[in-house]
């Protein structure tokens, strides 16, 4: 089977560098834009099933590809895709994190997976919740899959899939709408494309 990654598009505060986290934040007008275009890069993929998290900025992103397809009959909602629940640091930019909180926002760049959000949960509470999903798609699909997740969770599935430690949570990438693709075999899943977004080119034309 090929697993496809795929994180939603731009939202306002991603531009803007505000934590998101579980609050549901819509997408964007490019975000929107960067969608459509998913959804185009999609059409041709023999895709069997879709499944999402249940924020909006996702939801509306499986949507997108589902709608290019013409079959939004193959989205499946999972709590287990939600981001992470950054507590209080929801709704701060970055720079107001690193005020209130300057020793734990350290932390967060250095060593993130020892990480306890004020009133949220860890990364590790998020990879294993993430991995049990993908972990039972592996076991239920018989042929290629879409998950429309988020950053925090892209990054920690895959040093999750790859056998990789979570203190390396920072060496992957994924742009909003961006697309990976692993594929399971020999055994083991294999990485063969990471922060795809070419799709996005006539997008970023338009946007200037």
């Amino acid at each position: 089977m090929r697993l496809f990654l795929v994180r939603h598009g731009e939202t306002d505060w991603n531009k803007k560098g505000i934590f998101r986290g579980t609050a549901d934040v819509p997408l964007s007008d490019t975000g929107r834009a960067q969608v459509a275009s998913l959804g185009k890069a999609f059409f041709d993929n023999p895709i069997r099933k879709i499944y999402s998290s249940p924020l909006s900025r996702a939801l509306d992103t499986a949507k997108a590809i589902a709608r290019g397809r013409r079959q939004e009959r193959l989205i499946t909602i999972d709590e287990g895709l939600t981001d992470i629940d950054r507590g209080k640091w929801e709704g701060l930019t970055h720079q107001q994190a690193k005020g209130e909180y300057p020793e734990l926002y350290e932390k967060w760049l250095l060593t993130p997976q020892e990480v306890q959000f004020p009133g949220g949960n860890t990364l590790p509470h998020i990879q294993n919740q993430a991995r049990a999903v993908i972990d039972r798609i592996q076991r239920e699909s018989d042929g290629d899959v879409v998950v429309i997740t988020h950053h925090v969770v892209i990054r920690a599935l895959l040093c999750s899939l790859l056998d990789i430690n979570l203190s390396h949570f920072r060496s992957f990438e994924a742009f909003p709408a961006s697309i990976g693709q692993l594929r399971f075999e020999y055994s083991k899943w294999v990485l063969y494309r990471l922060n795809d977004v070419c799709h996005l080119a006539e997008t970023k034309k338009s946007d200037g």
